[in-house]
């Protein structure tokens, strides 16, 4: 949703057959895609050689990858879980995005799947590659990122979000508001996706280049943070996630428009 309100003209979302209804009912804009039975998953994660679980994962692989070619950014974490067999699937996701070259955005239970042994050496310098860790975040992936993700764009969430990336440090010194409601980084990863998607578009143009992404994920951060203060103001204490979606909108526009006092 976040990506739809910052602008994007499509967003696919690809979940568990169990969510999908639930899901399709927030926008007709979005395209949700059932991928798997989270049902089914549980019950063969209970089986120890895992063999009757290479059929579902596969296909779970298959449909998202299929997809791949009409793609401009992929965004995994919010929703995903800890299922054993999504996070093989996802590893095999990230992996054939990684071989295309499609930047990723990996938020939440995505960053947690990097933390497990069997995922360190996971990530690859073939692509663009945007992590969103928050504190507690962090401090889990902290030996990784001095050693296997120094080629990862790391969005440090916090009072005021730092984005690192090769010795380079932008501080996004928006205020946001006092309440930290569930959801609020999910927001960011989808603002993200859609910004990154940009970047993408006009790099294939030669209108711009990867060296810009760090730009690109600090005017996410900027972005969600005004939004997140409008919302603050206006809802105060009652203040949830999609009070800051339907500020959202609105907040791009007053800052891009040339006119207007950033």
């Amino acid at each position: 949703m976040a990506s739809l309100q910052v602008g994007s003209d499509l967003s696919f979302v690809f979940c568990a057959e169990e969510a999908a209804i639930p899901i399709k009912t927030y926008s007709p804009e979005l395209m949700v895609a059932s991928v798997y039975s989270a049902k089914e998953f549980d019950e063969l994660a209970m089986h120890p050689d895992g063999k009757d679980a290479e059929g579902p994962l596969e296909k779970m692989v298959k449909e998202v990858t299929l997809l791949m070619d009409r793609m401009h950014c992929l965004v995994i974490g919010p929703g995903l879980g800890r299922c054993p067999i999504v996070f093989q699937a996802t590893a095999k996701i990230i992996q054939e995005a990684q071989a295309r070259k499609l930047p990723i955005v990996l938020d939440a239970d995505a960053l947690f799947l990097l933390t497990q042994k069997p995922y360190h050496d996971l990530l690859q310098p073939t692509s663009p590659v945007i992590l969103t860790p928050n504190a507690m975040e962090r401090k889990r992936l902290q030996g990784l990122l001095e050693e296997n993700l120094q080629h990862c764009i790391v969005v440090e969430k916090g009072q005021y979000d730092v984005i690192r990336y090769q010795g380079q440090t932008l501080t996004c010194g928006e205020v946001g508001g006092m309440k930290r409601s569930g959801g609020l980084g999910d927001i960011l990863a989808g603002t993200l996706g859609a910004l990154i998607a940009w970047n993408s578009i006009l790099t294939s143009q030669g209108a711009s280049s990867e060296l810009d992404l760090q730009l690109a994920c600090w005017t996410a951060c900027c972005f969600v943070k005004r939004a997140t203060n409008h919302a603050f103001a206006q809802k105060r204490r009652s203040m949830t996630a999609p009070d800051v979606l339907s500020q959202l909108g609105g907040t791009v526009d007053q800052m891009t428009t040339p006119s207007s006092k950033i």
